[in-house]
């Protein structure tokens, strides 16, 4: 796999800042940066480290009022092993197919690349690797991605982007309808020898400037006759009581997760942030989590638990974010419980 040299990445967004200050190379070109980072203690372990959960480097351009492409990597651990041979002593080979999709910590990646067609005021369409329609409305309410990820992406780990195409239609002021169909892979791994695809579609109803709420389903097609479709079923709703309070609660439900037969999960996070002045947040979230494992299966996926986070957030800067909290998991076995002090930050242009 190649890698993506950073310095010259970092000219480029720093030529374009330049340019759009100017207002006269690239008029219709916007840079995207954004980058978490947390420093954490482990209580229980009395282990310290540093960590980045997110360092998007990445363009959009607008080519009028129609269309727009964008294009965006990330760091993580990107690179699949995929086919490996074993011969023994007597010649004998053994093909096995290894399907992880993460090797070096910190290789770049392409996280986003792709066009979208703004038709009218209600209908859109995009196709690439595109953020996906499944928790994003909660996260962007949540608003504190830096601090801990939502429910479907701490603890199913379900990509936040994937190769295919989606719809967007608003039908009013208060009703929106989106319809996506991916690969289900994610975007680090190529589309499945048996063309497996996920369709999910999503119903977000908003009865006022107050109270915004959304269903969301998704069917993932088995890869082969040894596993089985999966299924989720999510509903949120998010309350902003006033200019200083904002609340919020989702559930979820998965069938036959990781396409496993009958191992089901499901679960329910509610949070309420309270903001203290422009710049300072008091935030505290309970998730509860549980996992139906069949008999004689490995519990490796996962195990039943709860979660508590809570800490304060600070903007010292426009678009800089500082955060001292702390995120407790428990667990039906107390061995794996974990107590937390985190300092989070982020920053984006």
């Amino acid at each position: 796999m190649k890698r993506l040299p950073i310095l010259p990445i970092l000219f480029l967004l720093t030529q374009v800042v330049t340019a759009q200050k100017e207002n006269e190379l690239l008029p219709g070109l916007t840079p995207i940066v954004q980058v978490f980072g947390t420093a954490n203690y482990n209580v229980d372990d009395g282990i310290a480290g540093y960590s980045f959960g997110r360092a998007h480097l990445g363009l959009q351009y607008r080519f009028n009022d129609k269309w727009f492409g964008k294009i965006v990597i990330d760091r993580g651990r990107a690179t699949t092993v995929g086919d490996i041979t074993v011969t023994d002593d007597e010649g004998n080979t053994l093909n096995v197919t290894n399907t992880s999709s993460e090797g070096s910590y910190y290789t770049m990646w392409l996280k986003f690349a792709s066009l979208t067609w703004q038709i009218n005021d209600h209908l859109s369409l995009e196709g690439g690797a595109l953020l996906q329609n499944h928790y994003i409305t909660q996260e962007r309410f949540w608003g504190l991605r830096y601090v801990a990820q939502t429910f479907q992406d701490l603890y199913w780990h379900i990509p936040s982007t994937d190769l295919g195409f989606m719809a967007r239609y608003k039908i009013n002021k208060s009703w929106g309808l989106d319809v996506a169909l991916t690969n289900g892979e994610g975007p680090r791994i190529k589309q499945d020898s048996e063309g497996a695809l996920k369709n999910a579609v999503g119903l977000d109803f908003m009865p006022s400037e107050r109270l915004q709420t959304r269903l969301y389903y998704h069917h993932s097609q088995a890869e082969s006759y040894d596993d089985e479709d999966e299924q989720m079923v999510s509903a949120f709703a998010g309350f902003t009581a006033n200019k200083k309070l904002r609340m919020g609660a989702e559930y979820n439900y998965m069938n036959n997760f990781s396409h496993l037969d009958h191992y089901n999960s499901n679960g329910f996070s509610v949070f309420s942030i309270w903001s203290v002045n422009q710049a300072t947040d008091i935030f505290g979230r309970f998730d509860l989590y549980n996992f139906e494992v069949p008999e004689n299966t490995s519990d490796s996926y996962g195990t039943d638990g709860k979660a508590l986070i809570a800490g304060i957030s600070h903007s010292p800067v426009r678009k800089v974010r500082l955060s001292l909290n702390y995120q407790g998991f428990f667990y039906d076995d107390n061995d794996l419980n974990s107590n937390n002090i985190n300092l989070s930050m982020e920053y984006k242009f």
